[in-house]
């Protein structure tokens, strides 16, 4: 009991930062706009454009035909999924499956990263796919 009281003001003091960094972290994941199209780069080079309201399904095989493994294959590659707004990794030859553990993007800024296969989803705004287009 004793050691309630003598902490007492430095738990208020913690409780109050982590309440505040909380409403902080709150206020940043509802500024988040949704994105309207999503931008698709391999190795910096872009590859294409799609809108976020076109459901569709892109296989962008990897551009070298092997992994970090140097493991050569056809069918080496990721599978991308665009449904209801939002896109998502559904299958990648890569050994961690990182990209497709990473779920379903929607949100401006918001990346889906495949490593090995040097692949970059990001979902960007309608302004910025208009100045992508040549």
């Amino acid at each position: 009991m004793n050691f309630l009281k003598e902490y007492r003001k430095d738990l208020i003091l913690i409780l109050g930062l982590l309440i505040g960094a909380g409403l902080i972290a709150g206020v940043f994941a509802l500024a988040k706009k949704p994105g309207a199209y999503v931008r698709v780069e391999q190795g910096g080079k872009l590859l294409a454009i799609y809108a976020l309201n076109e459901d569709r399904r892109e296989v962008f095989p990897f551009a070298e035909g092997g992994d970090a493994l140097g493991e050569a294959s056809k069918d080496a590659g990721n599978v991308l999924v665009i449904e209801h707004g939002a896109v998502h990794m559904e299958e990648a030859s890569c050994p961690d499956k990182l990209c497709v553990r990473q779920g379903e993007k929607s949100k401006i800024g918001e990346t889906i990263v495949c490593l090995p296969h040097r692949l970059v989803v990001t979902v960007i705004s309608a302004q910025e796919a208009e100045e992508l287009q040549p």
